[in-house]
């Protein structure tokens, strides 16, 4: 589970460190201004296209912006996101698990997988960090912004 409020300090202080404003934020990352505004004040979280947008804008960890870890680079260069049906695919054959270990023990539909694998769908950010815990994966191993 994402924690809304780590989220939200992570954001105020990426902004900060770059001293950019919402409206700013909002049109470097191709999003609404009330958007940015819900995340700021932890109401919601971004979907998957504006959260890569984030972390590439501010060129910081996946990890850290969604709590997970406390430093936003922590000495590591990140490639760009890829594209995340492949990116999953091969998170599936280097780790050897299954999509029905998957269903059973985060409770994911096989559906929802399958669009994911398929490139229908894009996964949540809770999605995300149950992938990566399942993976036993850093989020940005996952979209695949590390080797």
């Amino acid at each position: 589970m994402v924690n809304l409020s780590k989220f939200d300090e992570r954001l105020k202080e990426l902004m900060s460190d770059k001293n950019i404003n919402a409206p700013a934020l909002a049109k470097a990352v191709g999003t609404d201004r009330t958007n940015i505004t819900r995340y700021m004040r932890g109401e919601r979280l971004p979907q998957f296209l504006t959260f890569v947008a984030l972390i590439e804008f501010f060129d910081c960890s996946a990890d850290y912006l969604l709590g997970l870890t406390e430093y936003q680079k922590d000495g590591k260069k990140y490639f760009k996101v890829q594209q995340f049906d492949k990116s999953l695919k091969n998170v599936f054959v280097k780790s050897g698990k299954s999509q029905y270990g998957l269903v059973k023990q985060k409770k994911i539909s096989a559906s929802l997988i399958f669009d994911w694998l398929t490139g229908k769908r894009l996964p949540s950010m809770e999605n995300l960090i149950k992938l990566s815990e399942y993976f036993e994966i850093s989020v940005d191993y996952l979209l695949g912004r590390e080797k």
